[in-house]
């Protein structure tokens, strides 16, 4: 009786440590090394953005690892930015960088910043390779059903939402029933919000004079401005990135009938060194912008940009897309206690959004620890709430309207929220 009672209290007692064990596992019970790779435009249309977007990567990356010291764990899990690539703005730079990455064996890719390069790269290098891709600002709406088997996601609004608020801006600006001239870049960004802003300012009972496209790289836009200008139209849409408009506002200008006051945008022209190039032709511009209003740590994280980047281009607010995707795939791969990709975008979704606690960039300790109990957790970004939707769409977005007063002065006309369902 007593060796059985023996044998029981043993076997309990056993019972208890390994659930102990698997509730709170040891600190050496995990162990990865997460590597990053950045594909970003140091060059091309999105340029004047690239940068600080691999500097908000850094940031994190650096948070990270000071989280992981902080915790004990630095020896067992190590966070690695291992390289940085220059998208170009353009797919075929993409794909090659991307290509690169996958050389230096990256868990994760935080790019590009254009749907035109997002796509193709997703499709020819990552998703058949199983990288997790983490786009910053690929807006296209067809990427929220690109057949990617989950290894695709974006931390910036689909255009389906800024269709939607170009054509109330054009509305505000324009009145209803008036008569518009869209333009746009002949890309996946371009053509796709184009097609979208007719469409939805059609349904508000505007009209539209001349639609066209142009191909960015061309030399020259005296041809195309001339048909934009053409009719008596109460205003222009144009959609465009900065590097094209620095030589197509020109051939507008040259017209003598295009008013930069009687033109909307939308956020790739919302940068200052740009519009200040061109000059006081352009004071008056407006348009639309996905903000970083809606992120529950913007202002914290604009502080610490602040306080601990040196060297950066002026702040725009989109920085917080990297930084959120760079801690959005560290908290991820916490939670699946392993850097494969696999394991990576499994937990996308759990540590993005309810339920569980609430955290920031501030709080990595407590996600850590909170993760390593097997607890959920719910990151709260310096861009959005994040709260990724089975798409790999963000689940809401604050859109704001913008106009450029010279000097790369911006002034907040409105701003318009959508949540997810």
């Amino acid at each position: 009786m007593a060796r059985w009672s023996a044998l029981a209290a043993a076997a309990l007692a056993a019972a208890v440590a390994a659930t102990a064990a698997t509730a709170t596992p040891a600190k050496s019970s995990c162990a990865f090394t997460l590597r990053i790779g950045d594909v970003l435009p140091f060059t091309g249309g999105l340029a004047p953005y690239g940068g600080n977007m691999d500097k908000a990567v850094k940031l994190a990356v650096s948070l990270q690892n000071a989280a992981l010291a902080k915790a004990g764990l630095a020896k067992t899990i190590k966070v690695k930015l291992v390289d940085s690539q220059d998208g170009q703005t353009q797919a075929s730079a993409s794909v090659e960088a991307a290509k690169k990455e996958l050389g230096e064996k990256v868990n994760v890719i935080i790019g590009e910043m254009a749907s035109g390069a997002t796509i193709p790269m997703a499709q020819s290098v990552t998703i058949p390779n199983r990288i997790v891709t983490l786009s910053p600002t690929a807006s296209a709406p067809q990427i929220s059903t690109l057949p990617d088997n989950g290894y695709l996601w974006r931390l910036y609004p689909s255009d389906t939402l800024q269709g939607k608020v170009l054509a109330q801006a054009a509305l505000e600006k324009f009145g209803r029933g008036a008569t518009v001239n869209v333009g746009a870049r002949n890309d996946a960004f371009g053509t796709a919000l184009e097609q979208l802003f007719v469409a939805e300012w059609k349904k508000l009972g505007g009209k539209v004079g001349v639609t066209l496209s142009w191909n960015p790289d061309q030399p020259t836009f005296d041809t195309e401005a001339g048909q934009l200008v053409s009719g008596s139209p109460a205003g222009w849409v144009v959609i465009d990135f900065p590097e094209t408009f620095l030589k197509f506002a020109p051939s507008l200008i040259r017209s003598g009938k295009w008013s930069a006051g009687k033109t909307l945008m939308t956020e790739a022209l919302k940068d200052g060194k740009t519009l200040d190039t061109i000059g006081s032709n352009v004071n008056g511009l407006s348009g639309t912008a996905a903000s970083a209003a809606g992120g529950p740590a913007g202002n914290a994280f604009h502080s610490l940009w602040n306080a601990k980047v040196k060297g950066a281009q002026p702040y725009t607010g989109f920085e917080g897309t990297a930084f959120d995707a760079a801690n959005v795939a560290f908290l991820a791969a916490m939670r699946g206690c392993s850097s494969a990709p696999a394991k990576i975008k499994n937990n996308l979704i759990a540590v993005s959004g309810p339920p569980g606690t609430k955290v920031t960039f501030a709080q990595l300790g407590k996600a850590i620890k909170l993760l390593t109990a097997h607890k959920e957790i719910d990151y709260e970004g310096a861009f959005s709430p994040v709260d990724f939707d089975k798409n790999g769409d963000i689940g809401s977005a604050v859109y704001e309207i913008w106009q450029y007063n010279g000097s790369s002065a911006f002034s907040t006309l409105k701003t318009i929220t959508f949540r997810g369902g």
